[in-house]
């Protein structure tokens, strides 16, 4: 008898039906002919391919699709090296101004070491010309300007020996200790205690890609391989009835044909003829160029669902567990 009281997913495991249900994990799907590329589709613009073009690893693609995937190549690399000198423009005058910060704070501290005090601490005209007055004339001009606002009140309670009035704030060896850590721009030490606070966060800097690493490449594999202008082959095939067929022997080619191209003229046979005609005769029966060995370059296909002519014929797809 069927137990209806547990729900869904009340068991230790899923059941086949419950799996269904949460639609999750690994899927794979066997991808038919109408999922693949065809040979002679343009790997960038996925149709039949106008004016074909072909790349020593065999991709094939239209001559302005592939130009103009070379001509934005190259201006991105551009784009790319003017900001790299401007990165690297930007680094050399960084360090020279703290080379230069750094001399001056050295040539402060010694001047510093060699007088004795700071220029915070020298004293002005006026300052002197107030000490080197008598004690009755300045307790006269006080008495007559009262309070100033620099000088509170004291009360005469808190004016003993060990009261706090009489105490200095702060030494003068402490305010060139103060000064030259805050000018010390080199030190790392962080002059705040708090870690969280904004202007202590630690800055992500952007390191631009050297541009000598770069070059235009052939994205219709992975991974991607160099690709240069002149080393496009122009592919001709014939064509009859809206069929490409094989110059010798007359077979349509598909998918699931193995096709060489040869590099001197660009024909496109069928590998078998290419390995029983071309090869052992060294010349294109077509058009009678010579050939090597080294100049059949194998077309690339995607195949079809059935047969690995090319490419992965399975598709797999993973989906997270439980999402909430």
């Amino acid at each position: 008898m069927v137990r209806h009281s547990k729900n869904n997913t009340a068991s230790g495991v899923f059941t086949y039906a419950e799996r269904q249900m949460v639609d999750y994990g690994t899927k794979t799907k066997r991808l038919g002919i109408d999922s693949k590329r065809k040979f002679d589709a343009c790997y960038l613009c996925l149709t039949t391919a106008r004016t074909p073009m072909l790349c020593p690893r065999g991709h094939i693609s239209c001559k302005e699709c592939v130009l103009a995937s070379i001509l934005e190549q190259k201006q991105a690399i551009k784009r790319a090296q003017k900001e790299y000198d401007g990165f690297l423009a930007k680094e050399q005058m960084e360090a020279k101004d703290m080379e230069k910060r750094r001399k001056e704070l050295e040539v402060q501290r010694h001047v510093e070491g060699e007088v004795g005090l700071s220029k915070k601490g020298k004293r002005t005209a006026g300052e002197v010309d107030e000490e080197s007055e008598k004690p009755s004339a300045k307790k006269v001009k006080m008495i007559e300007a009262g309070p100033s606002a620099k000088e509170p009140a004291v009360d005469e309670a808190s004016s003993g020996e060990g009261s706090v009035a009489k105490r200095p704030v702060f030494s003068l060896a402490g305010k060139g200790k103060q000064s030259d850590s805050a000018m010390d721009e080199t030190s790392t030490k962080p002059k705040l205690a708090s870690f969280w606070v904004p202007s202590l966060a630690p800055e992500a800097k952007h390191t631009p890609t050297d541009p000598a690493t770069m070059s235009v490449q052939c994205h219709a594999s992975t991974p991607t391989h160099p690709l240069k202008l002149k080393s496009l082959i122009s592919v001709c095939f014939r064509e009859s009835n809206g069929e490409k067929l094989c110059p010798s022997c007359d077979k349509s080619l598909k998918n699931s044909s193995k096709i060489d191209v040869l590099k001197p003229c660009g024909h496109a046979i069928c590998h078998r003829c290419v390995s029983n005609f071309v090869l052992p005769a060294g010349k294109c029966f077509v058009c009678q160029a010579k050939v090597k060995p080294a100049d059949a370059i194998r077309l690339g296909s995607e195949g079809t669902g059935f047969s690995g002519g090319g490419g992965q014929m399975i598709a797999t797809r993973y989906d997270n567990a439980l999402q909430a």
